[in-house]
C-alpha cells in the first residue's frame, strides 16, 4: 500500500492515510481532529450519513480489529460536509488531484 498525506491549508493539520485499490483510507480519530470535532461526534455523524445512504458502510468503513475505524476518502468527505464545508471542499479537490 502507498502512504498518502493531506495537509489542511486552513489549519495545517496533517492527515495520513493509505491507498488500497480504489480508495484512500484514514483513521477516524485523525479525521475528527482534521475537522476540529471529537471522535464521539464523528462516530455519531458517520452513523447519520450511513442511515441517509451518503456512504455504503460495507465499502467505505473498515474495522481492522484494534478498536480503530478506517474511513475511505468518500466517507471523509461525507462526514466533512456535515461539519466544515470549506475544509471538505479543499480535501475533495486534493483527492481529485492526487494520483
Amino acid at each position: 500500500m502507498t502512504t498518502v498525506q493531506y495537509v489542511c491549508a486552513t489549519t495545517s493539520r496533517t492527515l495520513l492515510g493509505r491507498l488500497d485499490q480504489d480508495a484512500a483510507w484514514f483513521d477516524m480519530h485523525h479525521v475528527a481532529r482534521l475537522f476540529g470535532i471529537k471522535s464521539e461526534r464523528a462516530a455519531k455523524l458517520l452513523w447519520q450519513v450511513g442511515v441517509t445512504r451518503d456512504i455504503n458502510a460495507d465499502q467505505d468503513l473498515r474495522w481492522p480489529g484494534d478498536d480503530r475505524c478506517l474511513l475511505s476518502h468518500r466517507a471523509v468527505m461525507s462526514l466533512g460536509y456535515h461539519v466544515d464545508f470549506g475544509r471538505t471542499t479543499a480535501f475533495r479537490k486534493w483527492c481529485a488531484s492526487s494520483p
